[in-house]
């Protein structure tokens, strides 16, 4: 136990995080097989991406929520074009579910105090 520990300390966080070094890091970290952290991971977002499928709000951790949004129905109506001025019918939007992701109130405090490039 204690080399894992001390194993565990010395994993160095990627600079670049893509999937590949995730799964590196992640593998290195709890001393398992790249195969078996790759598999982890897709069965993770598989269930969460089921979950959001369901109509459910699926937290992920100290981050936020995800979940589906309806989107309203537009009805048709009437607009301009703003280069001739010339009225135009615009046709109407039916309703649309779209997927949406909210912070976490602690995760975007933390995110206000991060060291971020611009």
């Amino acid at each position: 136990m204690a080399k894992a520990r001390a194993k565990r300390a010395s994993t160095k966080a990627p600079d670049k995080l893509t999937s590949a070094s995730i799964i590196e890091y992640l593998a290195e970290k709890n001393s398992l097989v790249r195969k078996e952290v790759k598999q982890i991971l897709e069965d993770l977002f598989e269930m969460v991406g089921d979950g959001v499928m369901r109509g459910e709000r699926v937290a992920l951790g100290k981050m936020g929520k995800m979940f589906i949004r309806v989107r309203p129905a537009r009805p048709a109506h009437m607009g301009r074009n703003p280069l001739t001025g010339q009225e135009i019918k615009i046709p109407a939007k039916p309703a649309t579910k779209v997927p949406r992701f909210t912070f976490s109130k602690t995760f975007k405090e933390a995110a206000l105090k991060a060291k971020a490039n611009k």
